[in-house]
């Protein structure tokens, strides 16, 4: 059918000369530019809407290959699309005094240039317009291991039920937790190794459960282990961890120094996150007290914390982060909640204390039980 319209157009044109010898070579010439033109326009219209479609899906280039024509553009989901420069138009001729100029050419492609900036490949197309498409680097990305406690992740090869073995099986007291040292050996490279400061031998640490409550009858010393209202570790796991121990300034502290944990083979590297969450004792002191040190539980004004610290390889500091267990209002943490650790930059060892608001404090030191519960300790080895 455009066909027909392209010879009847030329049929009328040429109908004035009928019976006159015309030569319609440069016509038919015309013609077949003008039939390419179309056909271009329709490729790059094709490409163009491809490429709003690359962008609305979130697609990103991960390598832009130069041709003879223009470019390739590879996306991460493996497609690719071909950018082809356009050549300039050329331009008219100047007409003699009192006649009019030869239109100029236009140009044979939407797309004017394609430009590879800092993360970004810069396309713009002949009407001014601009597409802004992000690239990745084909180089590696870095790599996010996550620490789980779960049997089925472990790489050690040491058991094929390392962590669970760590649990007590008949009893959520860990009797101050953390009298064990473990280590993630061939994932992550986290390790705990037990205070040979504490007051008391064997109290302070880090301690394996899967015990959960949410009932603060259970708020006591006895179900320490016991993280509160979850179904089980973070993400649908079963196993997490107890931490236990922190540091004031009365003396009269179970602890001597501050826990945490380090990397066993010594590379500093960046923790992107952990979660975290209240134990059941925790919650109940500070919902209602256990008449002594917290008599009738947290005020309006109470808060209490975990207070992170990190340390390179030379045990220098490198930064720290808190998180809030317990926030002004008498608002706790009662879900598994993620917590950037970024902050402390690239850190050989972590260590961890709980500190909380003035009121929370007696002469016998911060009368809050020093535990959290935490779990998914994320990794980036670069």
């Amino acid at each position: 059918m455009k066909r027909f319209f392209v010879l009847a157009a030329v049929a009328l044109a040429v109908a004035p000369m009928v019976g006159c010898e015309y030569d319609d070579d440069d016509l038919w010439s015309k013609v077949d530019q003008m039939q390419g033109q179309i056909d271009q326009n329709t490729e790059d219209i094709a490409t163009l809407t491809a490429l709003m479609d690359a962008l609305s899906e979130g697609k990103v280039i991960t390598s832009v290959e130069p041709t003879d024509e223009g470019y390739t553009l590879r996306f991460s989901d493996g497609s690719s699309i071909a950018i082809r420069n356009g050549r300039d138009g050329e331009d008219g001729q100047d007409g003699e005094d009192g006649k009019d100029g030869e239109d100029g050419t236009s140009g044979d492609s939407l797309f004017a240039s394609v430009e590879i900036g800092d993360g970004v490949v810069i396309i713009t197309l002949t009407d001014g317009r601009v597409i802004v498409l992000p690239t990745v680097s084909e180089e590696p990305m870095a790599e996010v291991r996550t620490l789980t406690f779960e049997d089925s992740d472990y790489k050690g090869g040491v058991s094929a039920t390392y962590w669970s073995d760590f649990i007590p099986a008949d009893s959520e007291y860990g009797n101050g937790n953390g009298h064990y040292a473990w280590v993630d050996e061939g994932n992550t490279m986290l390790a705990f190794t037990p205070s040979a400061n504490a007051m008391f031998p064997g109290y302070g640490g880090h301690a394996l459960s899967h015990y959960v409550g949410s009932d603060l009858s259970q708020g006591d010393y006895m179900h320490d282990l016991q993280a509160y209202n979850v179904a089980g570790g973070a993400n649908g796991s079963e196993n997490f961890c107890v931490h236990f121990g922190f540091v004031d300034d009365s003396g009269l502290g179970m602890m001597n120094e501050m826990l945490g944990f380090h990397f066993a083979d010594g590379v500093a590297r960046t923790i992107e996150s952990m979660m975290v969450t209240n134990t059941t004792y925790v919650y109940n002191l500070l919902t209602n007290g256990d008449g002594w040190q917290v008599p009738t539980g947290a005020s309006d004004e109470s808060w209490f914390k975990i207070v992170a610290y990190g340390f390179d390889e030379n045990d220098e500091p490198t930064g720290e982060a808190e998180f809030y267990l317990w926030r002004e209002g008498r608002v706790g943490v009662s879900e598994w909640t993620e917590w950037d650790l970024t902050s402390l930059g690239k850190v050989a060892r972590v260590d961890f204390n709980l500190v909380g608001s003035e009121d929370l404090y007696t002469e016998y030191g911060l009368g809050v039980a020093g535990y959290f519960a935490y779990d998914d300790v994320k990794v980036i080895f670069e």
